[in-house]
């Protein structure tokens, strides 16, 4: 097997093989049966360090070509599987070892749940005379559910009060109601 790929940036574990990595993306595509963006894919596959970014960025930009992957008609910026590339997943993914495909899903499911928090909820960051104001949302759909505007000393609270927010913002509203309603 040729090696393809730098090494930095890739766990101990990761693939640094060209076709390892198309295979694992066109392995994304078919378990997730969703349309993603180059930039989704990178992203996930840095998560755990499983490839590369310059490699995946090469490998998607290739699938593209050979029609492994093609643009969404409706969104091109969105790709979607084509039949070649759901072939290329059930009929090599299993070359690829459990533990890279369990990563690449584990880190794909991750993803697309910040994605969706990220699009249902808001924080906001503005710096004032005295430092920052972070306002983070809790959104009902149509209306606000809850809206907190936190003081931060600097940029780097601000943005861990921000990443802290993105992870579980349920939660973080479920508290602040049950304290607020607890009968004392």
């Amino acid at each position: 097997m040729k090696i393809d790929a730098f090494s930095a940036g890739i766990a101990p574990g990761g693939l640094r093989d060209i076709q390892e990595i198309k295979i694992l993306i066109c392995y994304i595509f078919d378990k997730l049966d969703i349309h993603l963006r180059k930039s989704d894919i990178t992203a996930i596959l840095q998560n755990y360090a499983l490839a590369n970014y310059f490699e995946v960025s090469q490998a998607f930009s290739q699938m593209v070509l050979n029609n492994n992957l093609s643009a969404d008609p409706n969104n091109n910026n969105y790709y979607l599987i084509t039949p070649s590339g759901k072939m290329i997943s059930e009929e090599l993914s299993d070359n690829l070892p459990l533990t890279v495909r369990e990563k690449a899903l584990k880190s794909a499911k991750q993803y697309l749940k910040r994605l969706k928090i990220e699009k249902e909820n808001t924080v906001n960051i503005k710096k004032t005379p005295f430092g920052y104001t972070v306002n983070c949302k809790v959104s009902g759909g149509e209306f606000n559910m809850m809206e907190v505007k936190l003081y931060a000393p600097d940029i780097t609270a601000a943005t861990a009060i921000k990443n802290n927010f993105y992870k579980n913002p349920e939660k973080i509203y479920e508290s602040i109601v049950s304290m607020l309603t607890d009968e004392i």
